[in-house]
């Protein structure tokens, strides 16, 4: 998760700093950044043109939805340079971003979403929940039969190429089968069965990416805020930030979008995990299910991993925190993977989706938020419908509730 080259932008019509041309052995770029301009900025891709020409760069991609900048490749003397023109607001470089570790129906049957008679989980594709969630991952497989995939693009070189890009690391397609795979006859059900999944990809066979990746999928899902509800973001980096990126949340957000993050694998307080630690997302750790019961009576074998942890506790590699609003099941769940298939995975990457797909059914049809109050009261009714009924043992003497969908007064889902 760390690594970028930024170009830099003044807004169209502005007064900036007077930009010399680099020297002759500063011309060939040698990093990628991401460039953050003024919000005001009217022609983002004129500024991106004319700053990355002049310093010798390269432009990668131009953002303007999410928020005002691009990502290029130029010299660590060029980024520099940026940073002094008074119309940029962060020169960033750009980081490396990896999948966090690996449904199994016992995780939705743990938040009682059969028990919930709107979605009519009954193993036949006669109710699909009607909303949009995008999934932005290693791409999702979007020929899996037990999926709906409606949209894809491939965001991976920070600028998206829609009806692009595929699945070649799985963990995309096992976070959207969470949200909302078919119910029907074949595979796991997800949390909103039917939901539409968009598939951006940022992360590569070996579920890695870069910053400058997110920031141009989530740049490419805002731009669609008036179809998509929810994003989920399974993924992150420990330490490392990004003005950029959070801005852009934030824009997301203030559009209506919910977004989902996942808190991270290292055992570890999540508040120095980003974009975890993001102030309006939610932020999902992981709880270990053995049973799909609730009652702590499911044991401590796991048939996925070698490691054992005690039914309804927190995952052993789960972070934790104050950063952390809510957790749900997430070791050894059942969903789809890539070229059609399945598999079983662990990981606070297979809690998020669950609340992805809870917010999902929270935000369908008419119920899509269009304002920063919509999208946080979602979050709000997500925690204040958890229950405490598991066993918090992560020491931070912070009990995060445990989502339930059975409510059916709450969770009435437009099909």
């Amino acid at each position: 998760m760390r690594s970028l080259t930024p170009l830099l932008a003044l807004l169209a019509g502005a007064l900036a700093l007077p930009l010399t041309p680099p020297p002759a052995s500063a011309a060939a770029p040698e990093g990628t950044y991401i460039v953050q301009l003024d919000p005001s900025t009217r022609a983002p891709r004129g500024v991106a043109d004319d700053q990355v020409a002049r310093l010798g760069g390269q432009v990668v991609g131009v953002y303007q939805h999410a928020f005002k900048g691009y990502t290029a490749r130029m010299s660590a003397t060029a980024a520099e340079q940026l940073k002094r023109n008074p119309n940029v607001l962060t020169v960033e470089p750009d980081a490396e971003v990896t999948a966090f570790a690996q449904t199994i129906p016992s995780g939705v049957r743990r938040i009682f979403g059969p028990d919930n008679p709107n979605l009519d989980i009954d193993g036949t594709d006669d109710v699909r929940v009607d909303v949009d969630v995008a999934v932005v991952d290693s791409g999702v497989d979007h020929t899996h039969p037990d999926l709906n995939v409606v949209a894809r693009a491939n965001c991976q070189n920070g600028v998206c190429r829609n009806d692009s890009g595929t699945d070649d690391n799985g963990h995309g397609t096992h976070v959207a089968g969470t949200v909302g795979a078919l119910d029907n006859a074949i595979g796991p059900v997800g949390v909103a069965p039917g939901a539409r999944i968009h598939g951006v990809k940022v992360l590569n066979a070996a579920g890695n990416g870069s910053l400058s990746a997110i920031a141009a999928g989530i740049d490419w899902v805002v731009a669609r805020a008036s179809t998509i509800e929810v994003v989920n973001l399974s993924l992150g980096c420990a330490g490392c930030s990004s003005s950029a990126i959070s801005q852009a949340i934030t824009n997301a957000v203030n559009a209506g979008i919910v977004v989902v993050v996942a808190a991270g694998n290292s055992s570890a307080n999540a508040a120095s995990f980003f974009p975890a630690n993001h102030p309006d997302v939610i932020t999902v750790s992981a709880m270990t299910d053995n049973d799909g019961l609730p009652g702590g009576a499911g044991g401590s074998t796991l048939s996925c991993r070698s490691e054992t942890d005690r039914d309804d506790t927190t995952a052993f590699y789960s972070n934790y925190g104050s950063t952390v609003e809510i957790t749900a099941p997430g070791t050894c769940i059942y969903s789809t993977w890539r070229n059609g298939g399945y598999g079983t995975s662990s990981g606070t990457s297979m809690a998020s989706p669950h609340v992805a797909g809870a917010a999902g059914i929270l935000t369908s049809g008419a119920s899509k938020p269009t304002t920063r109050a919509g999208s946080l009261a979602v979050r709000d009714t997500l925690i204040a419908s958890g229950n405490a009924d598991w066993t918090d043992d992560s020491g931070d003497g912070v009990k995060e509730p445990l989502l339930d969908v059975h409510d059916a007064t709450l969770f009435r889902p437009a099909t």
